[in-house]
């Protein structure tokens, strides 16, 4: 999988991309991420890369011509399933979008940052609409990597254990069990007796009840899809 992500502060993604899963995908060659910096195709002398909103109001909006100018770029060196927008007005993320994302070649996300981007960009261009959350942030960039581990650790062989994925939170609209490690008792807090008894089938039985006991308590919502 290629992920091209546009952005006025590549910077600000050089940490979640260079550690842990994400950085072990890119050195197994499982994943290839690259950062554009949009300023870098603006023609104005200054390299401004927004303006004023037509109409009045407070707030500037990014302008179209770098982004179109970049888009254009990469879609002449390949084809891309997606081309995606951060922004908080778009369909809220979940697991199945991350599952669905996870199984395509190649996916540009593009980062809003101000008011938003020039609206004729997400009417001609943006083939879908991202939100991780109905907030605000200061820009783009941090809901683009929020989405990038969502969907990356899916990958076949960027996890250790792939079965690990299979069985989080969300898949199958289930909340996950509760989770022990050693040791067996500590300060008198002990694990359940049956995950130590070896009884696979029962401790399957014990898990499926208990994801289910736990979505009723804290997300009803999710059976109700």
């Amino acid at each position: 999988m290629r992920i091209d992500i546009l952005t006025l502060l590549p910077e600000l993604l050089d940490g979640p991309f260079s550690a842990s899963i994400l950085k072990r995908a890119q050195d197994k060659g499982l994943v290839e991420i690259k950062m554009h910096n949009i300023r870098d195709y603006s023609t104005d002398k200054h390299k401004n890369v927004d303006d004023y909103q037509y109409g009045g109001g407070a707030g500037m909006v990014m302008s179209i011509e770098p982004i179109v100018a970049l888009i254009e770029k990469l879609q002449k060196e390949r084809t891309y399933d997606e081309l995606i927008y951060m922004t908080p007005d778009g369909k809220v993320l979940e697991q199945n979008v991350c599952n669905e994302l996870s199984l395509k070649k190649n996916l540009i996300i593009l980062c809003g940052h101000y008011k938003g981007i020039d609206e004729r960009i997400r009417e001609h261009l943006i083939t879908k609409e991202i939100s991780i959350g109905s907030y605000v942030l200061s820009g783009g960039e941090l809901a683009a990597a929020v989405l990038t581990d969502a969907l990356v650790r899916l990958i076949p062989g960027v996890l250790n254990n792939e079965t690990s994925a299979l069985t989080d939170s969300f898949q199958d609209n289930l909340l996950s069990p509760p989770v022990y490690t050693r040791p067996p008792e500590f300060r008198g807090w002990k694990v359940p007796e049956v995950l130590l008894s070896g009884n696979f089938p029962e401790i399957e039985k014990w898990r499926e009840k208990k994801a289910f006991e736990r979505t009723v308590q804290r997300r009803p919502d999710l059976l109700d899809e």
